[in-house]
């Protein structure tokens, strides 16, 4: 292993270069707050809310589905750093001005700091060529940069970020600092989304592996138990309302959840205190803590056998989570997003296929720890693809060092023709995925008619933030809008709406599909139910376009057809060609 560090200069020259790109093509983004979807645009008001006085347990969404309000599984410790830098500025530069400088800092500090993790890991495989190597790798990646742009103040970034300073501790000599920081980084991306478990599974996995066939590395398993105990009790109360007493949710670290890392942990740390000689016994430990943990949390919470969607709602299953493409596996995605966001894992791992053979020692070893994450991370992502993101990351030190060698190889060469091939290897290593992408180019939508010329200067897009905010002209208004629009009305408008894709509220969520697929007379009653006042369409959201092609006798179906049942009121549309009826009382 290198003893090199990484630059720092460099590293920091870098981030400063990609964070003003990344500013300038995110502007209208950043002027807005809008963020880059409704993940962002719902956070925001969240955010708003709790810096409003909403109570710190409290993470229901008052203006959608009122009065209940729907209840949110996010986290507040992911707004607590934006809250943290606003409180601050916003005295100097006004509240507007505090959001914007808040959402652009964050996400990018938390780019900064992936890269540095990367960078570090290939620094100590491969020396600090290989660490600068590894930073522009991350810096050049679509999956990594789309979840670390200004304003993108959801919790996708912060889940990589964990991921990437967990997979640094295994690399770290120092066992103690390495578990307790890596038991602190695995409960906080726990605490942020279950979607971390599969691969805190695989951590503790290797941890247990390791220890079962060399005691000594019970050390580090130790402390990585006791850190990811205590920092799940402290995440998990200082967070959740009720305590141990507080509902279970299959899709958060509930109760069910606390008991079973407490009842693993209680048997795993003291027979690692104990450090038994018989190896026997450390596996029998190791099997009966792993039985226990997942036995408890199904005998409590049987419903969580099945995943956090396991009890969704028949109808917003059909019509909603299965038309959002990246909680699929790969084999339900486009072809293009395919070829080009897995190609730099598998970059990565013919990287490793080709640093194997001539490997030995403590090489060999940290390849071996590499494949295992890799290839790892690489199933769960063709199982789920939204997690290609912790994949490629987790594909960049190999793939830094096998740039690095074929550099070296370009600066011994003297044949020309050679250098070139080596060349055009290392900058397809750098892009995989654009080059990939001129392979296999996105399908091009179907036109059925010709589009005439047209000169005029184009107006902001129906479902863009300044189009949506024209809706606030409206008196007090109750939307039904679709689903990816309803944070968006929250965010520029007063108004409230009904529902939007965030499944703890799927009871709104299930009338409000049954206003859109319903035959008109149906759909009033759904409207009258929730008290509905306006109805707000973008007639091209994918959603709509279901309702259509399912639902021809639908409430939207007709009103696309222009068939206004007379209990609704057509008003001139609005903002950037957004459609709008009123509910007539």
């Amino acid at each position: 292993m290198s003893e090199e560090r990484l630059p720092i200069r460099i590293w920091l020259l870098l981030w400063i270069a990609i964070s003003a790109v990344l500013i300038v093509t995110g502007f209208e983004n950043i002027i807005t707050r809008s963020g880059w979807d409704p993940d962002d645009q719902l956070r925001m008001v969240q955010l708003r809310d709790f810096m409003g006085g909403q109570g710190l347990f409290d993470i229901s969404q008052y203006r959608m589905n009122a009065p209940e309000g729907a209840p949110m599984h996010w986290s507040r410790f992911v707004e607590l750093p934006l809250a943290f830098l606003i409180l601050i500025l916003a005295p100097f530069m006004g509240n507007a001005h505090a959001e914007m400088v808040a959402g652009t800092i964050v996400p990018l500090l938390g780019l900064g700091l992936t890269a540095f993790l990367l960078g570090q890991i290939a620094t100590k495989l491969g020396g600090k060529y290989a660490g600068i190597v590894a930073v522009l790798l991350t810096f050049l990646s679509p999956a990594i940069l789309m979840q670390f742009r200004p304003m993108r103040i959801d919790h996708h970034g912060w889940q990589i970020l964990m991921a990437c300073l967990a997979y640094a501790t295994i690399f770290w000599p120092q066992k103690i600092r390495a578990g307790l920081v890596l038991g602190a980084a695995l409960s906080i991306w726990l605490h942020i989304s279950l979607e971390g478990a599969p691969m805190t599974a695989a951590f503790f996995l290797l941890l247990g592996w390791r220890w079962i066939f060399e005691k000594a590395h019970g050390v580090r398993l130790f402390w990585t138990i006791a850190s990811f105990v205590l920092s799940s009790l402290l995440l998990f109360f200082g967070t959740q309302k009720g305590g141990i007493f507080a509902a279970t949710y299959c899709d958060t670290v509930s109760p069910p959840h606390i008991f079973a890392i407490i009842i693993a942990a209680a048997i795993m740390l003291p027979v690692i205190a104990k450090a038994p000689r018989n190896r026997r016994i450390r596996m029998g430990a190791a099997g009966v803590a792993g039985i226990a943990a997942v036995g408890i949390l199904l005998m409590l919470a049987p419903q969580c056998g099945g995943g956090a969607f396991a009890s969704l709602d028949p109808l917003v299953r059909e019509y909603w989570y299965e038309n959002i493409s990246e909680g699929l596996p790969v084999w339900h995605q486009k072809l293009g997003n395919i070829a080009s966001l897995l190609a730099a894992p598998i970059c990565g791992i013919i990287a490793l296929a080709i640093l194997w053979r001539p490997s030995f020692g403590q090489q060999r070893v940290n390849l071996r720890i590499a494949a295992f994450f890799l290839l790892y991370a690489f199933l769960l992502a063709l199982l789920v693809f939204r997690t290609v993101s912790v994949t490629s990351a987790y594909a960049i030190p190999v793939t830094a060092l096998l740039v690095t060698g074929l550099f070296a190889r370009y600066r011994k060469s003297k044949n020309a023709l050679r250098r070139i091939g080596l060349v055009a290897i290392m900058l397809a290593l750098f892009i995989p995925g654009a080059l990939v992408n001129k392979i296999v180019p996105a399908p091009k939508p179907k036109q059925e008619k010709p589009v005439a010329q047209n000169t005029e200067k184009p107006g902001p897009s129906c479902q863009s933030a300044k189009s949506i905010a024209a809706l606030a002209q409206l008196p007090d208004a109750r939307f039904a809008a679709p689903f990816d629009m309803g944070p968006m009305i929250l965010l520029t408008t007063p108004h409230q709406v009904l529902a939007s894709s965030h499944h703890r509220n799927q009871m709104a969520m299930h009338d409000h599909i049954q206003i859109f697929r319903s035959p008109p007379q149906t759909a009033k009653k759904y409207i009258d139910k929730h008290m509905i006042t306006h109805i707000a369409i973008c007639p091209d959201e994918a959603e709509m376009g279901v309702y259509e092609k399912r639902d021809p006798g639908g409430l939207w179906a007709n009103l696309a057809k222009g068939k206004t049942p007379n209990w609704l009121e057509a008003k001139a549309d609005m903002g950037g060609g957004i459609k709008i009826w009123k509910v007539k009382r």
